[in-house]
């Protein structure tokens, strides 16, 4: 990723403008490996200034495809803040700008939950999962949408 990925400028720059990069050197850092639960490198953790994970990328993604998760990440950690209007707006630029991906649809899921808990209205969550199941039936993402029924 250090010849391709991290020095195109539209990965360069939106790290340099929403996160702070800090590069470990896994050989050298076996405690912080640890803590963080790298098991396979390429790692890119979103941390907090306290350490918690918000969201992690394992493994090389092409410049497009990592900008797009960059923004997921910055996404979940505005919803884990407690900021669901600001999340709902990256979740949003995700799924328009990355329509098609897998990181699109990731969007469309994490949008509903932002809608929902910035309204606490079920009938925002569902608008944003039933665009999902539309543009993304077979994702991942759209069946963690589907609640199983009961068996009798």
């Amino acid at each position: 990723m250090d010849t391709v990925t991290y020095p195109e400028s539209r990965v360069a720059d939106f790290t340099t403008a929403y996160f702070v990069p800090v590069r470990i050197p896994v050989k050298a850092n076996r405690a912080l490996v640890e803590e963080y639960l790298v098991s396979w490198t390429p790692d890119v953790v979103i941390a907090d200034d306290r350490g918690r994970v918000h969201y992690r990328v394992v493994g090389y993604l092409p410049p497009v495809d990592l900008v797009a998760h960059l923004s997921l990440g910055l996404g979940r950690w505005q919803l884990n803040r407690h900021q669901p209007a600001e999340a709902a707006e990256r979740f949003e630029e995700v799924a328009r700008r990355h329509a098609g991906t897998d990181a699109g649809a990731e969007a469309l899921y994490w949008l509903g939950v932002a809608r929902y808990k910035a309204t606490h209205e079920p009938a925002e969550l569902q608008l944003s999962w039933d665009e999902l199941a539309r543009q993304y039936s077979d994702s991942e993402w759209a069946r963690r949408t589907q609640i199983p029924s009961k068996k009798s």
